[in-house]
């Protein structure tokens, strides 16, 4: 179970700065709060039975109560983030004047990003919220409630309508959530279907079967999907050479890293650096 709110409270904030390898050793749920995550530093992968998303630094993503997830390292850099818990009740004033509807909008998608011109003002509400949570003001509490609702509708408002997230095709199952989780940590290794459905506890024929129904994707499908993902990372945010890649996202030739790119993104993989990484005019 995911840490609840401290006895007493209906919100916290806390600064964390953890290992590039940290991941959650297990699926967790929620069952007393909201939370919202500023991604500062470093970038993760975060399962849940309805969704697969990755996070980067200026991204705000959020997860509703009683949600089983599971976040992993998406790359080697430091995690660091703040992250918000809240009871429904700390949001009250809000869900009063626009109805818990605006609540359910805002959560029905886990991750969120912003234009440049707005990220740093979303910034600044998590970091004014922890110096505020920090203070010993009189007026503390209802400080924060004023400014969290304040963020949550610049969440609303804000938010760029491009979502990262991958939706499963059915609401996955805990030991299909296990094997995602698997191929997200071991994708750049050469992975057999047999070995992600033992770590999930299932033949290999019954967890092809079940893998496609719950995801749409075959197996071998969803693994390629995965590595591309994170070869697009490495493309635009690192000089690594296509091979040096191709050796880091689990293909044994750069040549199948080139062929399975363009099959997903219509681009090689130098066509997609250039574009993706050229200022707009």
């Amino acid at each position: 179970m995911a840490l609840p709110l401290p006895e007493g409270q209906l919100f916290q904030i806390t600064h964390r700065i953890l290992p590039a390898d940290y991941e959650m050793p297990s699926l967790e749920i929620a069952y007393d709060h909201y939370s919202l995550n500023y991604h500062i530093k470093g970038d993760r992968t975060t399962i849940t039975p309805s969704f697969t998303f990755t996070q980067h630094p200026g991204s705000v993503s959020t997860l509703a109560p009683y949600i089983y997830h599971r976040t992993i390292p998406a790359s080697t850099e430091v995690y660091e983030s703040i992250l918000i818990k809240f009871s429904p009740l700390f949001v009250k004033p809000l869900t009063d004047r626009f109805g818990e509807q605006l609540l359910d909008r805002i959560y029905a998608r886990p991750t969120n990003r912003f234009d440049a011109d707005r990220q740093p003002a979303v910034y600044r509400y998590f970091t004014e919220l922890l110096e505020i949570y920090d203070g010993n003001s009189p007026y503390r509490d209802f400080r924060m409630q004023c400014l969290l609702c304040e963020l949550l509708l610049a969440i609303a408002e804000y938010r760029l309508p491009e979502d990262d997230s991958a939706s499963h095709a059915t609401q996955l199952t805990l030991p299909v959530m296990e094997a995602v989780s698997y191929m997200e940590s071991h994708y750049a290794e050469q992975l057999t279907i047999e070995q992600v459905a033992e770590a999930a506890g299932y033949s290999a024929a019954y967890f092809s079967r079940l893998f496609q129904k719950q995801l749409g994707k075959s197996y071998s499908e969803y693994l390629s999907y995965i590595r591309i993902k994170h070869a697009s990372r490495l493309l635009l945010n690192t000089d690594k050479s296509v091979t040096e890649i191709a050796m880091e996202t689990g293909y044994q030739y750069p040549g199948n890293l080139s062929a399975s790119f363009r099959l997903k993104t219509g681009l090689t993989p130098q066509q997609y650096r250039r574009q993706r990484r050229s200022p707009a005019p």
